[in-house]
């Protein structure tokens, strides 16, 4: 029994007609029908009972059919995973991210991106939101994990999750004796702001909207370009910022972090992103697996 049996039964199966089953699959009927006998002759059943006027299934053709548009359904995907892996395993992958997504991304996608295709070859680039853009356009990465407004006519992206902020500090700091922050707590404390052109601008405003909404008057003591050089200065006791929650999975033993006690507290967005043209099976089959795997 060949997978042509299974379809040629199956157009006569639904039609229920020999003219227009050999008509769909392009065939001579006299061809068809002896496919049929063929068919019938292995099975040692009969699948249709026919007639001058009509084509019938029999009870043993009714299971049939099921069976064997099963199947071909089977056989289908296996060819289509089958050049999935071809193409995934004979290309590179790049991805560029910020901290978040290296912390609440990747352990849940990587292993079994990486088990399902081990020939691939994924490449990581941790840079900044503006570096991300730009390397997407250029085509140095093929995803990217960054930050709001993404304003470029040749990219597409779409919202991975949303994370509050909470108040990071050096360990032997103050307000690491409270276990939540009121508002009021950060006045005219020493802060160390990120620049919201590198970290992105939603984190930047979100950040600035909370401070204004409770009007609270904080010492900006240095601005920064990247999340690292936030986090080292924070160590050396350099002041407060605050930062996604990721903050508080970082591996800094001279670090402390608190949530905020506010009815409204302070959030920003993680996006995924890519170009907007490329439509490789590699970036649909990753951008997927981020959104079963993340639970979107």
């Amino acid at each position: 029994m060949e997978l042509r049996h299974l379809r040629y039964f199956i157009a006569v199966a639904e039609t229920l007609n020999f003219t227009r089953a050999a008509e769909r699959l392009h065939t001579a009927q006299p061809s068809l029908s002896q496919q049929i006998k063929d068919l019938e002759d292995e099975l040692g059943t009969s699948l249709l009972t026919r007639s001058k006027r009509r084509v019938e299934l029999t009870p043993a053709g009714t299971v049939f059919l099921n069976e064997a548009r099963l199947v071909l359904a089977q056989a289908e995907r296996a060819i289509l995973l089958a050049r999935q892996a071809a193409q995934l395993n004979a290309s590179q992958f790049s991805i560029g991210f910020v901290p978040s997504a290296e912390i609440k991304i990747f352990p849940h996608v990587l292993p079994t991106m990486r088990a399902q295709y081990p020939n691939l070859e994924l490449n990581f680039h941790s840079l900044t939101t503006a570096e991300q853009i730009k390397a997407l356009v250029k085509k140095t990465i093929d995803v990217a994990f960054l930050r709001p407004p993404i304003e470029h006519p040749d990219l597409s992206s779409e919202a991975i999750m949303t994370e509050p902020l909470v108040l990071v500090m050096p360990a032997d700091h103050p307000l690491s004796q409270c276990q939540r922050i009121l508002p009021e707590h950060l006045m005219d404390t020493d802060f160390i702001q990120i620049n919201a052109q590198q970290a992105g601008q939603s984190l930047y405003n979100s950040i600035q909207d909370w401070l204004q909404r409770h009007h609270l008057d904080v010492r900006v003591t240095q601005e920064v370009h990247n999340v690292l050089t936030l986090l080292t200065l924070i160590s050396m006791g350099g002041g407060v910022s605050l930062l996604p929650d990721y903050a508080e999975q970082m591996l800094f033993r001279n670090i402390a972090t608190r949530h905020l006690e506010d009815e409204a507290p302070p959030s920003t967005t993680l996006l995924m992103a890519w170009r907007t043209a490329d439509t490789s099976m590699s970036n649909q089959f990753f951008r997927g697996l981020v959104r079963e795997l993340v639970g979107l």
